[in-house]
């Protein structure tokens, strides 16, 4: 099918929803036996996990961002002279420590 012979509704500026061929019906449906049933609606469940890492976002998002600019200054510095020495243990707790924060999630 070429793209400029889409059907009517695809490829236009209007939504399928406002189509009416492409509406479903809230209330009942009929059956293949002339009858009438509800139509379920889908529902959606977030795990607790998911909310507390929706609160931590909405958290992060309205906290101000500090200014860490004199220690990246001071951090780039140590780096382009050499001086700056990596300590060992501390980055493993670090890791190990960002790991546990992790599972808790």
């Amino acid at each position: 099918m070429a793209i400029d012979k889409l059907p009517p509704g695809l490829g236009s500026t209007t939504p399928l929803a406002n189509n009416a061929k492409y509406k479903a019906s809230t209330t009942t449906g009929a059956q293949p036996d002339g009858s009438t049933a509800a139509i379920r609606q889908d529902e959606v469940t977030l795990t607790p996990q998911a909310k507390r890492l929706s609160q931590m976002q909405q958290s992060l998002a309205t906290t101000p961002a500090p200014d860490n600019s004199a220690r990246l200054d001071a951090l780039k510095k140590a780096i382009n002279e050499g001086s700056y020495q990596v300590d060992s243990e501390r980055l493993a707790a670090n890791i190990s420590r960002f790991e546990q924060d992790l599972e808790g999630l």
